[in-house]
């Protein structure tokens, strides 16, 4: 494997630069229902406050508060932990927090209704954005008041989209995050355990356990930290395939019908031993319980080794494909917005991720790496069309698709 060398100062000041550039398109003061300031993905993004994005977006500017100003850096602070407050505060009474919202409308779409079309709720991410916050500030106390309600979020969580294997499922593939992932994208409801959903969840869980602690809240970190632990035993159980050497997302219809198909004066035979099927489909998603620590050494080493450094699944010059190369729906070049394409191309938060992930388990030089390739991709990016984009050709680094896309993109800044 070819070596890399730290980023120059002048690539590091050219993307930190672009950032810091940016950062006040995306801040937005309080009206309507979001009654505290908030951060928005993108500056054409107007009044909407996402779930995910406002975590990764606040987790990269939090990142970078040394480089602003004191009134910048107390306004992004402020933004980062508005947007905390907001979904808090836009809680259903049923423990449903919505994935997006506006202004005039507190769940777009429409996640608490217990009745009718499934629309998910938000991604388990709270908990870690309260950390990152409070990590900044030094304070977690601000939490406190509202530890009820990231207990009934999760209540949430497992009991309506828990399953008998210990996982828990998407409801629908209504905004999902990654959109048009074959594993869940098109598929029944409640039936995709998938392995984003799961991760995301166990390290919630890990970090609402850490917040919990600093807080003195003694039950309620013991009923996270236990719910993390079965989490965990889950994902391993279930999702970890040893003959492959990867992690996938299962499937949860397995059902024993043979008391409505079969006569009764039929002897039955042997009873289904398995819970879940695995969707044998190579996604990104394969990589994140290294991010999220659920995976073994033994693991990870099979996971770089056989996955990561494989031209023809997920080693491209431009990073990590959303979907590896080998697959029969692997599509890069396909511009689309409503699902957006995961495919196949570069996507910057996977390409973080992966590279946490890396670092985490002491593969220091794929790291190096893949961070050199992703602040590469949007060094050159900046050059050519002055802005950065949604995603990327995995193989030519080119994208025209969603320009000023901000996002999760900051988070190249932290890959060092």
């Amino acid at each position: 494997m070819s070596s890399s060398t730290s980023p120059s100062p002048s690539q590091q000041d050219i993307l930190e630069s672009y950032f810091l550039k940016a950062v006040r398109d995306i801040l937005r003061p309080a009206s309507g229902f979001l009654k505290h300031p908030y951060i928005v993905p993108g500056g054409h993004y107007f009044d909407q406050l996402w779930d995910w994005d406002s975590f990764w977006v606040a987790k990269g500017y939090l990142a970078l508060l040394q480089r602003m100003d004191q009134t910048l850096a107390r306004e992004v602070i402020a933004a980062a932990q508005g947007s905390w407050k907001n979904f808090m505060e836009n809680q259903a009474e049923n423990g449903t927090i919505p994935i997006l919202i506006k202004s005039d409308d507190r769940d777009v779409f429409h996640c608490a209704d217990d009745n009718g079309i499934e629309h998910n709720q938000a991604k388990p991410i709270l908990a870690q954005l309260a950390w990152e916050i409070s990590q900044s500030i030094g304070n977690s106390e601000w939490v406190r008041p509202y530890f009820p309600q990231l207990l009934k979020f999760y209540d949430r969580w497992f009991n309506r989209y828990g399953t008998p294997a210990g996982l828990l499922v998407w409801g629908s593939d209504v905004a999902i995050g990654v959109d048009n992932d074959p594993t869940t994208y098109g598929r029944p409801e409640f039936s995709s355990a998938n392995l984003l959903l799961n991760c995301f969840c166990y390290k919630d869980l890990i970090t609402g356990t850490q917040l919990a602690q600093e807080l003195n809240l003694k039950e309620e970190a013991r009923i996270l930290s236990e719910r993390a632990e079965s989490l965990k035993i889950a994902i391993q159980t279930e999702c970890w395939d040893e003959t492959d050497g990867f992690f996938y997302t299962v499937d949860v219809q397995c059902r024993d019908a043979r008391d409505t198909y079969i006569p009764k004066h039929i002897p039955r035979g042997m009873d289904m031993s398995w819970k879940t099927l695995p969707l044998k489909i190579k996604v990104f998603t394969g990589f994140l319980p290294m991010w999220c620590g659920v995976a073994t050494r033994k693991q990870a080493k099979q996971l770089v080794e056989r996955h990561l450094r494989n031209e023809n699944e997920f080693n491209t010059p431009s990073g990590v494909p959303s979907l590896a190369k080998c697959e029969k729906m692997y599509a890069p070049d396909v511009k689309s917005g409503n699902p957006s394409n995961w495919l196949g191309p570069i996507w910057i938060l996977p390409n973080y991720m992966i590279y946490s992930g890396l670092k985490e388990y002491g593969f220091h030089e794929d790291a190096s790496l893949l961070a050199q390739k992703t602040r590469d991709l949007l060094q050159r990016d900046i050059e050519r069309s002055g802005t950065i984009h949604e995603y990327y050709h995995p193989d030519t680094g080119f994208s025209d698709f969603n320009p000023g896309f901000l996002s999760w993109n900051v988070l190249a800044t932290a890959m060092t």
